[in-house]
């Protein structure tokens, strides 16, 4: 692998399977949720409206199960948020690493991520990642959830940059194509689904980790 070249202005990440462990702990919790319940193949549910906002959510589980989706998307919150008050989600190895080689290198930094405002910034405050950010833009503050561009736009139009200077790293389908149909120059850094061809298709390039992303960018 050479390192890109080309020098962006900014970057714009997603929080959820990307930089923060959480996509294993939020299907656990879908799975708890599925035994005390009785909502089979729940797991399936879970990994399908990964990168997708809270009413993608309720909707989906509404079309799946019948049932009202914003009932048990509630419960699942209270149990994760449960976990993340213990520090039981932590950030991806080498997250902070990547977030300080991007400051020395003076890029403006955003969040673009499908959870409320409320979850990113505690989580991220918690975590000590928080002052790596200009801003963080989040789906409580968008009317179209990913795949829909409009969450990078806002992000790129906070940090005032222009998409096809700055570059975006998703880990989920939604989000890479979110991502790729904003202008971004696009990284799939996978968590738990693994591209198919449309993804490797549409990524301007996959990497195995954060690490390796600091070394693609050329940034110490």
């Amino acid at each position: 692998m050479e390192p890109v070249n080309r020098w962006f202005k900014a970057a714009v990440f997603d929080m959820d399977g990307l930089i923060l462990d959480s996509e294993r702990t939020v299907l656990n919790c879908w799975e708890m949720i599925g035994e005390k319940y009785g909502f089979a193949d729940i797991v399936t549910y879970g990994i399908s409206v990964i990168g997708k906002n809270k009413k993608a959510t309720v909707d989906e589980f509404e079309r799946v199960y019948g049932e009202p989706g914003e009932r048990y998307e509630r419960e699942l919150r209270e149990i994760y948020n449960g976990l993340a008050a213990e520090g039981k989600v932590p950030l991806k190895p080498h997250t902070i690493e990547l977030l300080s080689s991007m400051k020395n290198a003076g890029m403006k930094i955003a969040i673009a991520s499908s959870s409320t405002r409320e979850e990113v910034t505690s989580q991220m405050a918690a975590l000590g990642a928080l002052p790596y950010f200009d801003t963080c833009v989040c789906g409580d503050q968008v009317t179209r959830s990913k795949p829909d561009p409009e969450i990078f736009l806002l992000a790129c139009d906070a940090l005032g940059v222009k998409p096809e200077d700055g570059v975006g790293l998703e880990d989920s389908f939604n989000g890479v194509r979110s991502c790729k149909a904003s202008g971004l120059f696009t990284v799939m850094v996978p968590d738990i689904i693994q591209p198919d061809d449309e993804m490797k298709s549409l990524a301007d390039i996959i990497l195995p980790s954060l690490k390796v992303v600091q070394d693609f960018l050329n940034l110490k």
